[in-house]
């Protein structure tokens, strides 16, 4: 049996690439033969953090496209929708704010916006699949984040959270541009050692699953396993949980 090519994988674009969760996923696209693109404010960042993660320089030469610039341009982002003849197979959105360094507080919603229409302008043939990294504690659900953190998340995290759920409406909103889309809800993000995907508990907005913590880079094992490789058609629609 021949083994398969990059050509053969779904080509995956990146924003918010130097965020820890969508990181971890572009790693492991990369050591496994993507074709990959991502915007980059800061392209030698980028590059660093990869390099961390043992991704090799030729890989990265190879395999990466990184587009220099701001999601608020709309040139920047087709640059980055654009794979070939179409656009990327699949979009992660990873682009959050950092608590207490507040700059824009509707970052997520400007960007989520300007690849909405990017691909309207793009109109491809073969729309590309959303993965959105979003958080616990937005949900219309029960209740998904455990009473001891409720003001950390109704507290510092409060402007973030506005606009990740506006962001979340936009998605649902304007589903006719994408071939389906899953939305991620992980607890309180750390950068501790990873567990494993099969230490992950994994829920949706009617079911949650609560816990405390996850580490980002089990976030980004879980995207790259469950909706880049993986049947992204089980979670297709779905509001996802993620904790220990």
């Amino acid at each position: 049996m021949a083994s398969s090519t990059s050509a053969d994988k779904p080509t995956v674009a990146f924003f918010g690439a130097t965020g820890g969760c969508s990181n971890a996923t572009l790693a492991l696209a990369l050591k496994n033969g993507h074709s990959c693109s991502a915007l980059a404010r800061t392209p030698p960042k980028l590059v660093e953090m990869l390099s961390a993660q043992n991704v090799a320089e030729s890989t990265i030469t190879s395999q990466l496209r990184i587009v220099k610039g701001d999601v608020k341009d709309i040139s920047a982002v087709k640059e980055v929708l654009t794979h070939g003849d179409g656009v990327a197979d699949i979009i992660v959105f990873g682009i959050g704010m950092i608590v207490g360094k507040i700059e824009d507080p509707k970052i997520c919603t400007n960007a989520t916006q300007n690849i909405i229409t990017a691909l309207t302008d793009l109109k491809p043939a073969k729309k590309p699949y959303f993965v959105n990294i979003s958080s616990t504690g937005i949900s219309s659900g029960p209740r998904d984040v455990p009473v001891l953190l409720l003001p950390i998340y109704y507290g510092m995290l409060r402007t973030p959270h506005a606009d990740k759920r506006i962001v979340e409406d936009l998605i649902q909103k304007n589903a006719q541009v994408f071939d389906g889309f899953t939305i991620l809800r992980p607890t309180l993000l750390t950068s501790g050692k990873v567990k494993g995907v099969k230490n992950v508990k994994v829920g949706t907005e009617q079911k949650p699953a609560l816990g405390y913590t996850i580490s980002r880079g089990d976030v980004g094992t879980w995207i790259f396993e469950k909706l880049v490789i993986g049947n992204k058609s089980r979670w297709n629609g779905e509001k996802v949980t993620l904790t220990y």
